[in-house]
């Protein structure tokens, strides 16, 4: 007993009256071999998501027919607008969009890199479905993308901008993944509990440094993330 010695647990301690129970919060429960780091059965409360070949998929034949159809070698149109110095600096807000743009039709064309920003990728609707019936659960859903500011048109092309709580774009907060200050931004800004998180994203790369920010567990994605494993609510 402690401040209402007396009363029997449950109970008032002058009327005697029940009291209520603390309603238990939303809590996602993980079992199996999604879980790459951290605890095997853990509870969380808020899931912090990649975008790009994740929610969104990109399939890499799109480029290989945009540079066929321009002459361009193999591979050179991703790496152009997605490796080269311009495509860092855009990642991060140090290049605004249309110079980059211009920069990297400098590189492989204006048609190709047109072309190539029609795409919208994908929508991984498996991966989508499970992370709505999350938030409806009343788990907290934070994405967390390396991406130019094109990121929200893709969002809107699938309508999913309601898909998450909070959206976080590496060049509007000036920093990418793998970058610890990527990850510590968004658990720092939500106040994300500490080891009440899970991170999802496709590459162990940008998975495991989430561990360091007090995530309980990360998984790598799609093609575990709606495995038969993956009980999503208890």
């Amino acid at each position: 007993m402690t401040a209402v010695d007396g009363a029997a647990p449950g109970m008032g301690a002058s009327t005697g009256a029940p009291v209520p129970s603390p309603q238990p919060q939303p809590a996602l429960r993980l079992q199996g071999e999604i879980v790459d780091v951290g605890c095997r059965d853990a509870v969380i409360d808020t899931i912090i998501c990649d975008v790009g070949n994740v929610v969104i998929l990109f399939s890499p034949d799109r480029s290989a027919e945009i540079e066929r159809r321009y002459g361009i070698p193999a591979g050179a149109l991703l790496h152009a607008v997605l490796k080269t110095p311009p495509a860092r600096l855009a990642a991060v807000g140090q290049l605004d969009y249309d110079e980059w743009v211009r920069q990297v039709a400098a590189l492989v064309g204006e048609g190709a890199v047109a072309d190539w920003l029609t795409y919208h990728g994908e929508l991984n609707q498996p991966v989508v479905d499970i992370l709505a019936a999350a938030k409806r659960s009343g788990i907290r859903m934070l994405l967390l993308s390396n991406a130019t500011v094109r990121l929200w048109d893709d969002l809107d092309h699938h309508r999913i901008r309601g898909l998450a709580d909070e959206v976080s774009c590496s060049a509007d907060i000036g920093v990418a993944k793998p970058d610890p200050r990527a990850y510590e931004f968004v658990i720092t800004t939500a106040s994300v509990a500490a080891g009440r998180a899970l991170y999802v994203d496709d590459t162990r790369r940008g998975s495991r440094p989430a561990a360091a920010w007090d995530c309980v567990a990360t998984c790598t994605a799609p093609r575990t993330v709606y495995g038969a494993s993956w009980r999503p609510w208890a």
